[in-house]
């Protein structure tokens, strides 16, 4: 019987690994807060993970598959951006522009990539549902490794944020995400 909640506990734990995944992580060399988790570096740093699993031709057969289809998520959501960031440069051109309108555009984008980032835990968390234990332990170690290289001050940045913008340094280099 007590076989069975740890096997759930397992399952559990691997699943915030599978979810930060689809968030995707900071490339194997270095460490990242996990809300600003890339999901363009997913893919690289699945393949590492994927190596140390040692996966069954089974589950290369839906690594493959889910490989395929976060590429298309990713790809999708970056031609959205150019198109975005595109029509704003032109927008931006027009002084008659309500910026109103790139608001708009931005909301509409950032409710998308949501979507985006939805889907692809779904994705992976399907991966994680085809993982034997002890490969969920392997993939919750090489987590673990990831967040622990994380320094604590990398945390804070966003708090110390408004005392840099006023330097007119870091932030400032584009439009961001905030209109």
């Amino acid at each position: 019987m007590q076989g069975k909640p740890l096997s759930s506990t397992l399952k559990l734990a691997s699943l915030a690994v599978m979810a930060s995944l689809s968030l995707g992580l900071a490339t194997p060399a270095t460490a990242s807060p996990v809300m600003d988790f890339r999901t363009e570096d997913l893919l690289s740093v699945a393949d590492g993970l994927k190596d140390d699993l040692h996966l069954n031709p089974n589950q290369q057969t839906l690594w493959r598959q889910l490989e395929g289809k976060s590429r298309a998520i990713i790809n999708e959501r970056e031609k959205r951006q150019h198109l975005i960031q595109a029509n704003m440069a032109n927008g931006l051109n027009n002084p008659a522009l309500d910026l109103r309108q790139l608001s708009a555009a931005i909301d509409a984008e950032s409710a998308l990539s949501g979507q985006d980032g939805r889907q692809l835990r779904e994705l992976w968390l399907t991966m994680n549902d085809a993982l034997d234990d002890q490969q969920l332990q392997t993939a919750r170690a090489f987590l673990a490794d990831r967040l622990q290289r994380v320094d604590v001050a990398s945390c804070d940045r966003s708090s110390a944020a408004p005392k840099d913008k006023s330097s007119g340094k870091g932030r400032g280099r584009g439009m961001g995400g905030g209109l």
